[in-house]
């Protein structure tokens, strides 16, 4: 049996959500199809697994000499095409399917990952490769997958052909839910202390200063401790640094900057605080349901169907509000309802989120 061939074009490999779904994609679906993966940038956490996993890989950095590698980006496209193109993210979606298009490829697929557009969460540049998009819509992709029932509604009024497939993202208990132990010993934390924990890379769209406030109103609570995960959140950040001294939180703060071992340090989470301005479907905040954290969030992308109880949702500019549901949170550490509410979370992402599932739909509409 012949395989389908799939070529992903994708802005980054780094650390990022989108980059975490292509990776669990590729390896869930590999037996079903040969997959190829254009990579544009040279952020490349997930290119070696990639390649471990047997998966051709092109690096073609446009940061770098882009009259050349944009002209080898157009070489690589046209050889490919027998292959799907399924493209990932804004740029990855302008760039690779123009190309595409161009090269006489009409079997294109898009795929948009976020839930806001505006100058407060993205850059200019993105805005005019948005609104672009929004016209080549009506003639490129043959489908435009999209993480979040939200990110549709507003890229429909953005004027977007409504040729949207919802797939939401999966997860696999296996991956998320490793058996190996990490204690709270590791991180220099007591069993009696509140951990309340955030995994986002430092951007003004994850939002980090609003969650340092909101820490800062409860600060003389007793044992409790906010453990930061993510790249440039450590103490190098000096603007991060800064902040941290003026609300004089340090004692209380652990910066751990990226980490490959984010999976075990779920585990010593009570709590996960997630406080971005923008997102499409957050991973980060089904991971940390998988792992049993009680989870808080704004209201962005589908947080509101992840979480599936607007009693943990907190406005996006209300100190006081947000500190008040955490506080009356933090009272109910282990009690009955605590233990009843981090179960419920944990078997609503395997029942709801899997990675089998999104897998299938993305199958499906490869068909098409």
């Amino acid at each position: 049996m012949i395989k389908k061939k799939v070529l992903h074009v994708i802005t980054s490999l780094g650390d990022g959500g989108a980059e975490g779904v292509l990776y669990r994609l590729i390896c869930k679906t590999k037996n079903e199809i040969l997959h190829e993966v254009i990579v544009l940038s040279d952020e490349n956490k997930y290119v070696k697994l990639l390649k471990f996993e047997g998966i051709k890989v092109y690096n073609v950095n446009l940061t770098k000499n882009k009259i050349v590698n944009l002209f080898k980006l157009y070489k690589i496209i046209k050889k490919k095409k027998d292959f799907i193109i399924q493209t990932w993210l804004y740029h990855a979606d302008f760039l690779g399917g123009l190309l595409a298009y161009l090269s006489g490829n009409k079997n294109i697929y898009w795929n948009i990952r976020t839930s806001e557009v505006s100058l407060r969460s993205m850059k200019f540049r993105t805005l005019i490769i948005i609104f672009f998009n929004s016209i080549f819509s009506w003639i490129i992709p043959k489908k435009i997958i999209i993480c979040s029932k939200k990110s549709i509604n507003i890229h429909r009024s953005l004027g977007f052909k409504n040729i949207f497939e919802l797939i939401h993202n999966g997860f696999d208990p296996k991956i998320y839910l490793p058996k190996k132990n990490f204690k709270r010993k590791n991180l220099n934390l007591k069993k009696n202390q509140i951990v309340i924990g955030n995994v986002a890379r430092y951007h003004p769209v994850k939002n980090h200063d609003y969650l340092l406030s909101i820490f800062e109103n409860i600060k003389n609570l007793k044992n409790i401790k906010l453990v930061l995960v993510g790249t440039n959140v450590n103490s190098k950040n000096l603007k991060l640094m800064q902040k941290i001294k003026d609300y004089k939180i340090q004692d209380k703060v652990i910066l751990l900057g990226r980490r490959d071992d984010v999976f075990y340090i779920y585990k010593v989470f009570d709590i996960f605080l997630l406080t971005s301005l923008s997102e499409g479907f957050p991973n980060v905040l089904a991971e940390a349901m998988l792992n049993k954290n009680i989870c808080i969030s704004t209201d962005v992308g589908d947080t509101a169907l992840i979480l599936k109880n607007k009693n943990y949702i907190i406005p996006k500019n209300d100190i006081n509000e947000s500190s008040k549901i955490l506080r009356k949170i933090i009272k109910e550490k282990n009690s009955a309802k605590w233990k009843k509410i981090k179960n419920q979370n944990q078997k609503h992402i395997i029942s709801n989120f899997s990675l089998k599932e999104m897998s299938s739909k993305y199958l499906d509409v490869w068909k098409t």
